[in-house]
């Protein structure tokens, strides 16, 4: 089986995420949609499964449409409709990101992408992972983060493939420790590369289903 990984760099994901955060402010929210299809497309890109690169073909004017419909929402339900933006906001990703396959006919798989998973299973799994990671005093960080992608990822289907998650907390853990090492050693300057290491660790345990 070829592998999976993520290929972006901290220095890129910091000036998009800048930029974003700019644009967004300058143009007092309006160009949010904007800010998130860009991010989107980076990380998108720079996915590979199976030695399969995504790509993804949303637009910004196209979430705009539905920015607009779930504020709407959001505001005639006062504030109840909110509680579903970032569930929507995965599955309209989803639905705009496919597999460049390599070696397939015409270079793509050719079946539709969607997001089954459900606003309740995914309160209730960070309801239990904070619960948990409370608990433990934050020991148990790294199954609380393997729980909730293994969920997310078992409920995405790229281009009419499913997907299946094989990280384990253990596994996690081993890297949670040496990262956070590293973070104690440099005196923080570590843990800028926190996230795209968590990053890299959840798209190498990511694999498509045939």
């Amino acid at each position: 089986m070829n592998k999976s990984y993520f290929d972006g760099g901290l220095l890129q994901l910091i000036g998009y995420r800048i930029l974003g955060f700019l644009v967004t402010v300058l143009s007092l929210g309006i160009c949010l949609p904007w800010a998130y299809t860009m991010i989107y497309n980076w990380e998108t890109k720079h996915t590979v499964i199976n030695g399969n690169r995504l790509y993804f073909d949303g637009t910004a004017v196209g979430l705009f449409g539905q920015w607009i419909k779930w504020l709407l929402l959001t505001i005639i339900t006062l504030g109840i409709y909110g509680f579903w933006v970032g569930i929507k906001l995965k599955k309209w990703r989803a639905v705009h990101t496919h597999v460049n396959a390599v070696g397939y006919p015409g270079g793509f798989f050719t079946g539709e992408s969607w997001f089954d998973g459900g606003l309740f299973q995914l309160i209730g799994y960070h309801i239990l992972g904070i619960l948990v990671t409370t608990i433990t005093l934050g020991i148990c960080l790294p199954w609380a983060y393997t729980m909730i992608y293994n969920w997310e990822i078992k409920h995405t289907i790229i281009s009419g493939h499913r997907l299946a998650f094989d990280g384990t907390a253990v596994g996690l853990f081993g890297q949670w420790i040496k990262w956070l090492l590293l973070t104690i050693i440099t005196l923080g300057i570590y843990g800028l590369w926190v996230g795209i290491k968590l990053k890299k660790w959840k798209v190498a345990h990511t694999h498509l289903l045939f």
